[in-house]
Formats: structure tokens, C-alpha cells, sequence
């Protein structure tokens, strides 16, 4: 497959705390808002980054969380990765209970399966690599 050349990526890094999710709410709606993403995908993509984030503040005690957005034409994905320890639960139980709506809490990924067009994890490192897609029907703002 040739390399998509209108491909653009950003890439940011910042500490595991409780201000993550928050910044990496901000890099996304930045970077998407810059490349002229209709709004909302903007939004969609904004609530996905959120939980990932949340997700790899919450279920370890990573000192940084890494968060890479790649467009291409009609998509934009972003990842988030921790740099572990990974969770208790393995990556397959994890993905399983992904379905789980009726649980009280860990609804994150199932907000992710339902609005992604496609999303997936994988180890990487000591930690994990969790990352969903969105149509961005290349309209523009």
C-alpha cells in the first residue's frame, strides 16, 4: 500500500495524573479544528479521547500517557498509550467486557465501541495502546 501523503499526525505526551483527560480534550479539539474536521466529528473524537485517556489515568499508574491523532483522507484516529503497569484484567478480558453497558462503572469502552468505526487495543511495551477511529466524511468546516 503506498503511503497516504495528505496523512498528517500530532503527537503529545503528558503526565498520568488527573489533568490528562482535560489535556488531551484540548490537543484534540486543537489539532482537529486546525485540519477543519466538521464539528461534529470534532465532538465525537473529543468524547473518545476523553475515556481512553480516562481509562489509562484510572486503571494504572503510568507517570505518562502518550496521545497520537493521525488524518487521513475521510478518518481520523487517535491513540492512547500508557507505559503500564498493565491492569490486573487481561487484554482480552478487557476487550470482552468492552460490551458490558449494564456495569456501573467501565462504561468507557463501551462509549468507544459504539461511536468508532473501528477500535482496538494492543500491548505495547509494559503497557497498553488503545485506539478508536471516526468517518470524517471529509467535509470541512
Amino acid at each position: 500500500m503506498l503511503p497516504d501523503e495528505s496523512a498528517q499526525l500530532h503527537q503529545y505526551a503528558f503526565d498520568g495524573d488527573t489533568q490528562a483527560p482535560a489535556q488531551a480534550r484540548d490537543h484534540v479539539r486543537e489539532a482537529l479544528w486546525s485540519w477543519k474536521v466538521p464539528e461534529d466529528a470534532v465532538e465525537t473524537a473529543v468524547l473518545l479521547v476523553s475515556e481512553l485517556t480516562t481509562n489509562a489515568v484510572k486503571h494504572t499508574q503510568s507517570p505518562r500517557i502518550e496521545l497520537e491523532l493521525l488524518r487521513r483522507q475521510g478518518e481520523v484516529e487517535m491513540a492512547v498509550q500508557d507505559n503500564g503497569p498493565r491492569p490486573a484484567k487481561t487484554l482480552r478480558t478487557i476487550l470482552t467486557q468492552a460490551g458490558d453497558t449494564w456495569d456501573e462503572n467501565g462504561r468507557g469502552l463501551s462509549i468507544v465501541q459504539r461511536l468508532a468505526s473501528r477500535w482496538g487495543a494492543a500491548e505495547a511495551g509494559t503497557g497498553l495502546r488503545v485506539w478508536a477511529a471516526i468517518d470524517t466524511k471529509d467535509d470541512i468546516r
